[in-house]
């Protein structure tokens, strides 16, 4: 059974992906569950997490960008321009966000807030596959369908180590 993130003391999660053949990817803690990736096809992923199933579609080729689809409804939630260089803007229940390199040197990724604030950081490990951490600020635990924004940042970085090879 898949968990929300903000009904757990937690504050770091782990990426993991549970077969290193399958393009299948998990953030857990121990036994607990709190979401899952499915990269389906290079560009298409399904996303699931206690409260939905997404379906996550990239586009485009010189301006891409990510539509991110409720399954159920079929309907699209929002769409996401991605600008590496900068930041890659996505709206959420009305809420911005910003998904942006926050320490070159050390590899770490995060999504921050309309004020530059940081909601969470990814500690990635690519080594063939992306696992790694995720940190999150207590702060931010009440921001709504926060375990599909964690979600849709794993599929950036996955998205990111394909093409750098």
């Amino acid at each position: 059974m898949i968990k929300k993130i903000n009904e757990s003391p937690i504050t770091t999660l782990q990426i993991v992906k549970p077969d290193i053949i399958k393009n299948f990817y998990e953030i857990k803690l121990g036994d607990d569950l709190y979401g899952t990736l499915d990269i389906m096809k290079n560009s298409v992923a399904r996303v699931e997490t206690q409260e939905s199933s997404f379906l996550l579609e990239r586009f485009g080729f010189f301006k891409p960008y990510i539509t991110v689809t409720d399954e159920k409804l079929e309907l699209i939630e929002t769409t996401a321009y991605l600008d590496i260089k900068l930041h890659t803007r996505i709206v959420l229940n009305e809420m911005p966000f910003y998904f942006k390199m926050i320490n070159l040197w050390k590899n770490q990724w995060g999504w921050t807030n309309e004020k530059n604030q940081l909601v969470l950081k990814y500690k990635p490990i690519i080594a063939g596959t992306i696992k790694g951490d995720i940190e999150f600020l207590k702060d931010f635990f009440y921001v709504k369908n926060l375990e599909l924004l964690t979600l849709i940042g794993i599929y950036f970085l996955i998205q990111l180590e394909e093409e750098s090879r």
